[in-house]
Parts: structure tokens; C-alpha cells; sequence
């Protein structure tokens, strides 16, 4: 049986992107305007990542991650200012602030990925789990293999960007010796991150705020994604609450059905209002990070050509994840 490892038998790129979150799908819009091959390889279904949506039926969707990217920086109001030229993203007024702008996705957050992908090669579905080196025949490297969790090749590519949450990158980068120094990096932010509880609901219509921000309450948040641009409903409000972070933490494995429990009761005496319907919880175990400060807000391995971007290389927060991708990808094409 042939095992061989060529790069012939797989699809090669230029780069290969792990993850299709915020960072890495517009890592892959910037370095496909500069003409490479771009390949985006994700873990899940559809792209988004934190800043996904949840479908709840043909024609209605929430966003149970990210709200909005609340934008401060002179070179991400701009870029989400080019997606509001092409009606991708819109301003979220009620949430803005005369310090920085609420942007949203228009009909829905993961359209902002699904445009920045669309001249990148999207794999779903796929989890990489092994980065291995491809030799010519005088042993030097040419190019990374990248393996699923079969261990089957995936692709193959010059360049890698990892773009998963720190423990999915350390993990990965383990997989390599010769990555020590960025693998280094990702274990220490592995030990500050923290979980959220989140979940939808329907009451009738109110004069309640778009956004409530409670105070010593199991919630963190409550959203009324209904009332971002292009998804007004005169029927229902529709609601995404999300926990507190210390909530989460001393609730983290407890029962769904109880957690859904608690968290509409939550709601209710906060807020007054009887839910008529609901979603289950879902549990974003790596919601956020606390920011890994370095000397750059990225990491890039030049001798190795692997880089890592995300939102816990910057802020931690969903612009930090923007500002990540743009430092990262400024350094490979001023290296070309």
C-alpha cells in the first residue's frame, strides 16, 4: 500500500488557516487580496466561531456569542466601516457609545465571516490535530502537513496561521518540537480563561433596553437581538441572556435542564416578563480570555512560517481578535 505523504496526492495553499472565527476568516480575506492561496480549515459546520449564529428556524436567527464588536480602534472602525459600504455589517446605535461603535452583522453576526471567506478554500467539519513537516530529498523543509483526528492529511501549505482559543493551539503546537516558543505563549494564556452559559428566549413585546447589563445577578447580559439592524420583529422580543462568568464557573457541569431553570428565573425577576418560549442552553466553555500581552499583538514564528492570531493575543475581546489578524498578516506580507 502507498503511503506516501506527498503534496501532490493532497491540496496545496499557500496558507493554511486554523479556525474560522472572527481572526482567521479575515486573516484569510487580507492575505487573499494579496494573491496567495488561502485554505481555512474549521472545527465546526459554519464559520463564526464565538461571533457564530444559532438558526432557529428558516428564517430567524441569534447570535448566542458576541452581541456586537464594540470597535475603539482607528484601523477596525474602518474595516467595519467598509463592511457597512457593502451592507455585511451595520452600526448598532442603541449600543454605541460616543467612544466606540457597536458593529453587528447584517441579517445576522456570521455573514462578516462568510464574506471575508469567500476567497478563501472553507473546510467544515474537520479538526486538525497534527502539524508535521514535508521534506525534499536533501531534508529540507518545503512545506507543513496538516492532519485531521484520524490522522489522515488534510492539506498541505507554506505557511500555518492558528487562530483556535489558546488551549486548541497549545495542543496543536505540541504536536511539533520545533514549535516550542509559540507553544510556550499559548500555555500561558491557557491558564486564564473563562466559560459562559448562554441562551434564547421569546417574551411579548417591551420598552425593556436592548442591552441590560444587571448587577449581582446570575446574568452578565441581556440582549434583545431582535432589535439590531435588519431584524425588527413587531411579534415577539427575542432575547439572548448570557451568565455571569462566576456563575458559569460554579455551575459549569450542572444539568441543562437545571440551568435552564435558573437562568429563566433569572430573567424573569429582572426583567418582569413571562418567557413564551425558549432554546436550550448552550455553554461556551472558551468564551473569553484575558489578554496575553507580548511585544505584538500576534504571534509569528518567521523560521517556521506558523503563526498564531486570536483575541487572547489582544484585548480579548472581539476586536482584539480584528486587531490580531491585521498585525499578523501585515507581518507575512511585508515579509514576502
Amino acid at each position: 500500500m502507498n503511503t506516501s505523504t506527498s503534496p501532490i496526492q493532497i491540496p496545496s495553499f499557500d496558507i493554511a488557516i486554523i479556525g474560522a472565527g472572527l481572526a482567521g476568516s479575515l486573516c484569510a480575506h487580507l492575505l487573499s487580496q494579496s494573491g496567495l492561496t488561502v485554505c481555512v480549515i474549521e472545527k465546526s459546520r459554519g464559520s463564526g466561531g464565538r461571533a457564530g449564529s444559532k438558526r432557529l428556524d428558516d428564517d430567524i436567527s441569534c447570535d448566542l456569542g458576541t452581541p456586537f464588536i464594540s470597535a475603539k480602534n482607528k484601523a477596525t472602525q474602518t474595516l467595519l466601516d467598509s463592511l457597512i459600504k457593502e451592507n455585511i455589517a451595520a452600526v448598532w446605535k442603541q449600543c454605541s457609545t460616543d467612544e466606540s461603535h457597536a458593529f453587528v452583522g447584517v441579517p445576522k453576526m456570521s455573514t462578516i465571516t462568510r464574506h471575508w471567506l469567500s476567497d478563501a478554500t472553507l473546510i467544515t467539519n474537520t479538526r486538525i490535530h497534527h502539524l508535521e513537516h514535508l521534506q525534499d530529498e536533501i531534508g529540507e523543509q518545503t512545506q507543513w502537513l496538516l492532519r485531521d483526528d484520524r490522522y489522515q492529511p488534510v492539506v498541505s501549505a507554506k505557511k500555518i496561521i492558528i487562530t483556535a482559543p489558546a488551549p486548541q493551539a497549545a495542543a496543536l503546537l505540541a504536536t511539533n518540537e520545533k514549535l516550542a516558543v509559540l507553544l510556550l505563549r499559548a500555555n500561558q494564556a491557557c491558564t486564564d480563561y473563562q466559560s459562559q452559559w448562554a441562551m434564547w428566549l421569546e417574551t411579548e413585546t417591551s420598552e425593556l433596553n436592548a442591552l441590560i447589563e444587571p448587577k449581582n445577578t446570575p446574568l452578565a447580559r441581556m440582549v434583545k437581538d431582535n432589535y439590531k439592524p435588519m431584524r425588527n420583529s413587531d411579534k415577539v422580543d427575542r432575547w439572548v441572556i448570557q451568565a455571569t462568568d462566576e456563575w458559569t464557573k460554579q455551575h459549569l457541569d450542572h444539568d441543562k435542564i437545571w440551568i435552564t431553570k435558573s437562568l429563566l428565573q433569572a430573567f424573569s425577576e429582572l426583567t418582569e416578563q413571562r418567557v413564551l418560549k425558549h432554546g436550550e442552553p448552550h455553554r461556551w466553555f472558551l468564551s473569553r480570555f484575558s489578554e496575553n500581552k507580548g511585544n505584538n499583538h500576534c504571534a509569528w514564528a518567521p523560521e517556521h512560517h506558523v503563526g498564531l492570531a486570536g483575541d487572547w493575543l489582544c484585548q480579548g475581546d472581539a476586536e482584539g481578535a480584528l486587531l490580531s489578524a491585521i498585525t499578523l498578516t501585515n507581518l507575512i506580507k511585508n515579509a514576502q
